[in-house]
């Protein structure tokens, strides 16, 4: 028998020998948790778990529990349970209003470290997460994940995962982020807007409007959808504009002693719902379509720029921008002295690649 073939068995019997050592769960005998929701009640911590049970036809359950640590809380919840809780499965984090404004070190501290948690979507809500979670009872068990992921990828929501998170959290120049979840007037649950956080507590919320203005100018996807309000000759319509793709340059110069923030984007995009009074083919409809989609745009970042300045707020990451120049950088003196005064200059530049009139 050769050395190679002696190498090859050796590793076979390695494999058998290991994987006779690795603990072996079942799956009808663990709970896997897709979501879980986390509250204060009563000065405490309130946990909300979602999972499937097998042996009643992959029915979802909802439970929930009472404890003073994530430690403690993750115990009674598995009490709760039929079967031991795992978080490998996990896919939904939400954070109800009271934990958002209490503040959310305590669980951020515990998830990020978890190696047991993987690429974790993380949103808050406007009321308990309670109130979100029964609505996913009777849905797949990925329903809510895939809801926030097609939000991100094609809705104008900011991306927001567990990698994302630890960055913002645990750097500095920069302040979280999150999507807004709440259950509508028919009951359906969408997407709200964003949550930006100071620190680890909620300091502010924007609309779903503004969220697409933020995304335009932090993610490389850009999709989304935006509606534009032309006028001509005493005609007034709104047409849709969807962004297709597109790219952010973002710089601070200082003009007279004072810091200024220039932001250039560039755009491609398609217009739905031309009204027939108005048309691409005529050069100069095509101008004032341009023109007037760019002035918008850089008007609504400007003013959502001044918004999360008076909040004193940074999801944009103006203040790692700035750290970059200046050798004795300090966040707080940057957030204090600095930013307030900052200046901005959003500059937009259209580029038409589809249009098409309204049915």
């Amino acid at each position: 028998m050769t050395n190679k073939a002696l190498v090859k068995i050796g590793f076979v019997v390695l494999s058998l020998l290991l994987s006779g050592c690795v603990p072996q769960n079942i799956i009808d005998e663990v709970s896997l948790m897709h979501n879980i929701g986390f509250d204060r009640e009563k000065n405490l911590l309130k946990g909300f778990v979602v999972y499937p049970d097998y042996q009643q036809g992959n029915e979802s359950s909802l439970i929930s529990a009472l404890a003073t640590n994530p430690s403690n809380l993750r115990e009674e919840l598995g009490f709760k349970s039929q079967y031991k809780v795992e978080m490998g499965q996990l896919r939904v984090i939400i954070f109800g209003n009271k934990i958002s404004k209490y503040g959310l070190a305590q669980i951020l501290d515990t998830i990020v470290k978890d190696p047991q948690v993987g690429l974790v979507r993380i949103v808050i809500s406007n009321d308990s997460p309670s109130k979100i979670l029964k609505k996913t009872l009777n849905e797949r068990p990925l329903y809510l994940m895939n809801l926030i992921d097609q939000s991100m990828k094609n809705g104008g929501i900011p991306e927001s995962n567990k990698h994302i998170i630890y960055d913002q959290y645990f750097g500095t120049g920069i302040d979280m982020s999150f999507p807004i979840l709440k259950v509508d007037s028919s009951g359906k649950i969408k997407i709200d807007g964003m949550g930006i956080f100071k620190e680890d507590k909620l300091k502010y919320k924007i609309s779903t409007k503004e969220a697409l203005i933020l995304k335009l100018m932090t993610d490389r996807n850009k999709v989304g959808v935006y509606n534009l309000k032309l006028s001509k000759k005493g005609h007034s319509s709104e047409i849709g504009v969807r962004f297709l793709y597109g790219k952010d340059k973002i710089k601070i110069i200082n003009v007279n002693n004072q810091d200024e923030a220039k932001i250039n984007l560039e755009l491609n995009v398609e217009l739905s719902g031309l009204p027939d009074w108005m048309t691409v083919k005529n050069e100069k409809d095509f101008k004032t379509i341009k023109h007037e989609l760019q002035k918008s745009i850089s008007r609504d970042a400007e003013k959502l720029l001044k918004n999360l300045q008076a909040q004193n707020v940074d999801p944009i990451g103006f203040g790692r921008l700035h750290k970059t120049n200046d050798t004795n950088w300090s966040e707080d003196n940057f957030y204090k002295n600095i930013y307030p005064g900052m200046r901005f200059n959003v500059t937009s530049k259209i580029i038409i690649r589809q249009a098409g009139v309204g049915k």
